[in-house]
């Protein structure tokens, strides 16, 4: 019984740590990452006479970079990538465990990117700002033509496309029902999907807790899926891709799982 009390404590005292050191690290980073960027913008859009929106967006993987850093600092967090060279124009679809997931894109060289997200983000002081200023999309009550209009315009531009099929987090790390915008998108303009399977966060950081604890993550841009490999399925297309990418996803979870298991 004593030991048992002992090891409640000791993991207590753990995740206290974690959160204290994560929280109060990610509030520095929050802090000295305004002015950083502000200079930086200046700089690069005024002298340099770089693309107003692409640098932003330059600037908001770099924030993500140093969140995951941070975080990889107090757990552990792997990352891969299976492609050798990522196409000019593609669409990112993650599954949605955390509120960290975003970050995640951080740990790949993919600075040109636009996020599709729901409209309660953009409620957020700063951040919302920075993410108008981004040209990231509201895409809650969006006509599925204006999506696809907006959307194609910034697959022209070479931007990366990262949209969440489940629309949600996942409060059980299982997959959610997909939508089917993004299938539609590939199909449309021709372009490949990158899954992105994230497993680990939502054990760091539960939907719905307001702390975290320590776990592994493991971060993984599967190998890009061509949509002219359903093109034969006609106006049904992009559910059969739909079927594909999910079956590939979860079952790259699945095997993340079962290798905890065993350790």
């Amino acid at each position: 019984m004593q030991q048992t009390a002992l090891n409640t404590f000791s993991n207590f005292a753990s995740v206290c740590k974690f959160n204290i050191l994560f929280f109060g690290g990610l509030i520095a980073w929050t802090i000295a990452y305004f002015p950083i960027a502000f200079f930086t913008y200046i700089f690069r859009v005024h002298v340099q006479h770089s693309q107003k929106q692409r640098e932003i967006r330059a600037l908001s993987h770099f924030y993500g970079k140093i969140c995951c850093l941070l975080l990889g600092k107090l757990t552990k967090i792997e990352y891969t990538n299976r492609n050798s060279e990522l196409p000019h124009a593609y669409i990112i679809t993650p599954n949605h465990q955390s509120f960290f997931d975003p970050y995640c894109i951080g740990l790949f060289p993919i600075k040109n990117h636009v996020f599709f997200v729901r409209k309660w983000p953009f409620k957020i002081p700063l951040y919302g700002i920075i993410m108008r200023e981004a040209g990231y999309l509201n895409s809650e009550n969006m006509q599925i033509k204006t999506f696809l209009q907006q959307a194609g315009e910034l697959l022209h531009d070479g931007a990366a496309l990262i949209i969440y099929p489940e629309g949600t987090r996942s409060s059980t790390g299982e997959l959610g029902r997909f939508h089917s915008g993004a299938f539609l998108l590939a199909m449309k303009y021709n372009v490949p999907i990158v899954p992105m399977c994230i497993a680990g966060t939502g054990s760091v950081f539960p939907k719905g807790k307001s702390f975290g604890k320590p776990a592994q993550v493991r971060v993984t841009l599967m190998e890009q899926v061509n949509p002219t490999a359903f093109k034969h399925f006609g106006d049904t297309a992009h559910i059969h891709m739909q079927r594909y990418i999910k079956t590939v996803m979860k079952d790259a979870l699945t095997h993340f799982h079962d290798i905890n298991k065993c350790r």
